[in-house]
């Protein structure tokens, strides 16, 4: 009789496929890295834009989720747009993500590596070696390594890892929050409006008409 091949069966619990699953779109990290962008660009529209990003993000995992209830398949986008869409569309949304996992890994790295030195310049003292390239390249590269170690022992073991950092990053995220409200919540610079989040207050509503 062949060897059955597929996805090991209940490798995952519910709790972990979600943390997976949330872990994937790195929610975190891209609104750590585009928040300020979009502050300096649109000020207190910001609050708005990340909100209706969210919305779209919440209607594409709860495609994701009916698409897998449907027909379980380990290529998710690749085999669900190829047999919609073809084979062409399929092969280019998969090769779109493997890009984007791999330019996302290198680049995710970066900002470790710099907040690692930090904080090891922080507690140890020593030089600044946030400047030094080669030190943020060599931590980058450290990084990048204990990564891989991690996902190549297997989903069980990048499942542990994944709800241990998400412990930890929930924490820090609540911890700034609470402090947040609790220094500027009686003086805030901006008076909280439901404008923030109106989507008649965006730009692209008020553009000026076609000539």
């Amino acid at each position: 009789m062949a060897e059955e091949k597929g996805l090991a069966g209940g490798s995952l619990g519910t709790l972990e496929s979600a943390v997976m699953g949330i872990a994937g779109t790195a929610p975190a990290f891209s609104v750590a890295v585009t928040t300020a962008v979009i502050v300096s660009s649109v000020g207190t529209l910001a609050v708005g834009s990340i909100f209706y990003c969210g919305l779209i993000m919440f209607g594409i995992m709860l495609a994701f989720t009916h698409l897998s209830q449907m027909k379980p398949d380990a290529g998710a986008t690749y085999a669900w747009v190829g047999r919609v869409f073809g084979s062409g569309w399929g092969f280019f949304a998969g090769w779109g993500l493997l890009v984007a996992s791999v330019v996302f890994m290198v680049s995710a790295t970066i900002p470790a590596a710099t907040s690692t030195l930090v904080i090891i310049r922080d507690i140890f003292g020593g030089p600044n070696l946030v400047e030094n390239t080669n030190w943020v390249t060599f931590t980058a590269a450290v990084w990048l390594t204990l990564v891989t170690i991690v996902v190549t022992k297997g989903i069980k073991h990048a499942s542990y890892a994944q709800l241990i950092l998400t412990v930890v990053e929930t924490i820090i995220l609540f911890a700034l929050i609470i402090a947040a409200f609790v220094q500027y919540g009686g003086k805030p610079m901006h008076v909280p409006s439901l404008d923030w989040i109106s989507p008649f207050s965006l730009p692209l509503l008020h553009l000026p008409p076609a000539r």
